[in-house]
């Protein structure tokens, strides 16, 4: 069999990237020294600094105010009401030493799960760590000392000694006679590490007597080998002929780092007892020596080497606290926000629903007045629309002033027949809030006929009005209708028959105006939505067929529409009089 020799470990060559591994390990061990390095040249200067009753108050230039409270004392209640306060517990800061000790588990140059290059079986370790704590971040140092023991396997058949006597044998540098019982073994010593490591910690809380503990550490291993090895005594005088014998290297110090978890159970104030589990890895340099296998060299041949050396380690870990220093809380007042940008809607001026005489040359002119308490920041959006039924405006336009002559590119159609518009106007405030529209309507007259008994029936025409918009309570809620099947007759529609109401309107504020040929409530296409279910009133009159002038009693509804189902609308009844 082949003796096999770790020549590349997984540290080879690493030394720079573990240096490097460490001094990242100290850097996010303190996050928020980086994060106020970054953020120092953006911060804030400080105004002002009282402190009052173990109440500190710091002003800074942005109008934060922060309140740092000492342990034992409290801030009235009248700072609580802020909306904008934000509260904040500073970590607790102590000291803590842990001390682990327990058993240690090799993990080396192994072939078929056995070490064939130290033949190291368990040990024992102990450890002792200084950690600073600053809430559940800390950092800490770590101290510790370990040994592995040789197993007796160095003396069997996979072990250099045996396979360097069979060789001798064999090349005849061994007389013959002499056997393997002849072979004098050394003194067996173990493998021991001493270490010296640095890094960050993580101290978490669970519940009120368990604790989880994670120390990263990277540093420094002090290793020496093993030492065994075996040699023939010459009963004449008295030398000796070396066999094999492995050996400390004289180079013992090696990078290195480890990692451990304890999970603790607080049996005191200050005290914790617990389970640890650590893993280690690190390099071993060793040296071997033997004599020249090949056949008539009397060469005694030495050879440095370096072996991967890593592990695991089980046992207890005990900790104590000390130099507690309690958090403070901290109180921030931030700034307060913008004020919210608000929109209100103009009144509009002039005669609504103005109807202008046949072929007349009169254009109307548009004027609203604003409802706002800083009219010189809004902008009013002027639309006209024809009243067909279509959404889309025929003009429209962004002004500062309070009244609009339409421009003679825009021609009004003053035809034969009865023509009717209808205009809206909102407020802008900064070109990104809109107000709600307040809207009017005007027409044309059509041509005079002289009244003929006419055989084409004529279509009847209403006015419609839909007024304001009340938020509906939560309690009210679109039910789903049931279908009811109904036989297959002919039936007769029956016609709306207008009904007068004694209530006041949703609102005076006209929020659509427009002719139809049908006179039932429909939420009209080009009206928007409102984002919650709300209340309207709709009112309806028809028009003479003549001159356009509305005739007959006004009907007035309120009504229920979901902006989710708007097909639904619900006619609210009217309430019962009292007697």
């Amino acid at each position: 069999m082949k003796q096999i020799f770790s020549k590349r470990s997984l540290l080879q060559n690493k030394s720079t990237q573990i240096s490097l591994g460490l001094l990242t390990c100290l850097a996010l061990s303190s996050p928020s020294f980086a994060q106020d390095s970054k953020t120092s040249s953006t911060k804030p200067t400080i105004v002002s600094t009282i402190t009052d009753n173990g109440i500190t108050t710091t002003t800074y230039s942005n109008g934060q105010v922060v309140k740092t409270v000492a342990d034992g004392y409290y801030l009235d209640s009248a700072f609580y009401k802020n909306s904008n306060v934000l509260k904040a517990v500073q970590g607790k800061r102590y000291w803590k030493i842990t001390d682990r000790v327990g058993i240690t588990i090799p993990v080396g140059n192994t072939v078929n799960g056995k070490d064939i290059t130290m033949f190291l079986k368990p040990g024992a370790f102990n450890s002792l760590s200084v950690t600073r704590q600053w809430g559940i971040i800390g950092i800490g140092i770590t101290g510790g000392y370990q040994f592995f023991q040789v197993g007796d396997d160095y003396n069997g058949p996979d072990g250099r000694i045996y396979k360097n006597f069979d060789a001798l044998t064999l090349s005849g540098k061994i007389p013959a006679g002499v056997t393997r019982d002849n072979l004098l073994y050394d003194k067996i010593s173990s493998m021991e590490d001493f270490y010296l490591l640095i890094g960050p910690s993580l101290d978490i809380p669970i519940g009120k007597k368990f604790n989880v503990n994670v120390d990263a550490r990277g540093g420094l291993f002090n290793t020496s080998a093993p030492r065994f090895g075996a040699y023939l005594q010459d009963g004449n005088f008295g030398a000796q002929s070396l066999i094999f014998r492995m050996n400390s290297s004289a180079s013992k110090n090696k990078l290195g780092a480890s990692i451990a978890l304890d999970v603790t159970y607080k049996i005191a104030k200050t005290w914790a007892l617990g389970l640890n589990a650590q893993g280690f890895i690190t390099e071993t340099p060793f040296t071997t020596v033997g004599e020249d296998v090949s056949q008539g060299s009397t060469k005694t041949l030495t050879k440095e080497d370096v072996s991967t050396h890593g592990g695991y380690n089980f046992g207890l870990a005990l900790s104590h606290t000390f130099g507690e220093d309690n958090g403070k809380t901290v109180y921030t007042l931030l700034p307060p926000p913008p004020a919210p940008i608000v929109a209100y809607a103009p009144t509009l001026l002039g005669e609504n629903g103005k109807m202008y005489d046949y072929k007349s040359s009169e254009k109307p002119v548009f004027k609203w007045k604003s409802n706002s308490p800083n009219p010189d920041q809004e902008e009013y959006l002027f639309k006209l629309y024809k009243a067909d039924g279509s959404d889309t405006p025929i003009y429209q336009q962004t002004t500062k002033n309070t009244s609009l002559t339409l421009p003679d590119n825009v021609a009004l159609v003053n035809g034969d027949e009865c023509n009717f518009y209808y205009y809206s106007v909102q407020s802008v405030v900064q070109n990104k809030v809109f107000s709600e529209a307040d809207a009017a309507s005007f027409g044309y007259k059509a041509k005079p006929v002289a009244m003929i008994a006419s055989s084409k029936p004529t279509t009847d025409q209403y006015m419609f009005k839909v007024f304001g918009g009340t938020t509906a309570p939560s309690t009210m809620k679109a039910k789903p209708r049931r279908k009811v099947v109904k036989p297959a007759v002919a039936t007769v529609p029956k016609k709306l028959v207008p009904r007068k109401k004694s209530t006041k309107p949703a609102s005076n504020y006209v929020n659509y105006e427009n002719v139809t040929e049908n006179p039932k409530v429909k939420w009209p296409d080009d009206l928007p939505l409102p984002k919650n279910p709300s209340i309207y009133e709709y009112e309806v009159q028809r028009l003479n067929p003549g001159d356009c002038k509305p005739v007959g009693p006004v009907a007035k509804y309120r009504f229920y529409i979901d902006p989710k189902n708007p097909d639904d609308i619900r006619i609210l009844p009217d309430k019962p009089k009292k007697k």
